[in-house]
């Protein structure tokens, strides 16, 4: 016998009573460049990234060690972005990197950090990696041994970004949890941490001198793909942006099961659904990779969203842009589209 004062019928139908779809309205190029700009000016307030506190207008830089991989040239530097906060960014420079290559932001999803698209082990050399990395397919290293310039950070959370106490539990587990909710009461969110790095990222990048400044592109997986999406949303210089599992609806994914808790932050649904997010990011070149049977984010919720994403980009005269990777896999980077697409 279900108990009368359950609360899962009132949790099971918020998502239905508040949200309302931004698109209903876009009936031809004009309005639907209304709504995305409209999605951008709420992000900018759901994320508030003028609320990180102690964020530094100029970064401090300090490149920490070098290695020869073969094919590229792979620097590990300390950026200091937030006052008594310094980040590792890992930088692949290919060695046969013509001028004016196109360069990627590179971001992890959950596991053990940075290194998993990497490929290397705690002290910086390369590992032949077991299946449990599997899913993240070193992308990082693969776009760098196409040519792209790679900048890969560790996330806030993740690998060596953790609280102090969380090193000593596995290697694999992160402080998302702690710090999402210590976050809040200042206004931020981990996700807002982390899309703040992102765009440090495409600056360091757009400082080297053969970056192509309209080839810029950002690639994530799972939460990096959620932190790419939203980078791309608050930061127009991406102009290439490659989503891995995550494209979906709140209501089939983050809101059907559990999922840690830097996939939260407050108000978002009143703005739009994430598939209206990726739809703000028309007419730029857009890849959402979706596997058959990604558990996390089923393809019941993928497809529709896919769908959505194909009308707005139409509206905007831009079908060529968009380019929908559906794959008969599970939660993981795919790759046969993203990797041609990013470094051309």
């Amino acid at each position: 016998m279900k108990h009368p004062f359950a609360i899962d019928n009132y949790m099971n139908s918020l998502f239905r009573s508040v949200y309302k779809d931004p698109f209903t309205v876009a009936t031809d190029r004009d309005s639907a460049i209304a709504v995305c700009e409209k999605i951008k000016r709420e992000a900018e307030r759901i994320f508030a990234l003028d609320k990180i506190p102690a964020r530094l207008k100029n970064y401090k830089i300090e490149c920490i060690s070098e290695t020869d991989r073969g094919t590229f040239v792979q620097q590990k530097l300390a950026v200091t972005y937030c006052e008594g906060l310094a980040m590792p960014v890992y930088l692949l420079i290919p060695k046969n990197m013509q001028t004016q290559s196109p360069a990627v932001v590179a971001l992890c999803g959950h596991g053990y950090g940075v290194r998993q698209i990497l490929g290397t082990r705690k002290n910086g050399k390369p590992k032949i990696l077991p299946f449990f990395d599997e899913y993240q397919k070193q992308f990082a290293v693969k776009l760098a041994e196409k040519g792209c310039m790679v900048a890969a950070p560790e996330l806030f959370g993740f690998g060596e970004m953790k609280l102090e106490k969380d090193f000593k539990i596995p290697f694999y587990s992160s402080s998302c949890k702690t710090v999402s909710s210590h976050f809040l009461p200042f206004g931020v969110t981990t996700a807002s941490m982390r899309i703040l790095q992102a765009i440090v990222c495409a600056d360091i990048l757009l400082q080297q001198k053969k970056t192509d400044k309209n080839k810029l592109g950002i690639m994530g997986i799972s939460g990096g793909g959620l932190t790419a999406l939203y980078a791309s949303v608050l930061d127009e210089r991406f102009q290439k942006i490659c989503i891995a599992g995550y494209v979906n609806s709140f209501k089939t994914s983050i809101l059907r099961m559990w999922h840690c808790p830097d996939n939260y932050f407050p108000d978002v649904i009143n703005t739009g659904d994430i598939a209206d997010f990726a739809c703000a990011l028309a007419p730029r070149v857009l890849v959402t990779e979706s596997g058959k049977k990604d558990p996390l984010f089923p393809i019941d919720g993928t497809l529709p969203a896919i769908e959505k994403i194909r009308r707005v980009y139409a509206l905007l005269g831009a079908e060529h842009n968009y380019t929908a990777d559906v794959f008969n896999g599970k939660h993981q980077v795919h790759g046969a589209q993203s990797f041609k697409i990013l470094s051309e």
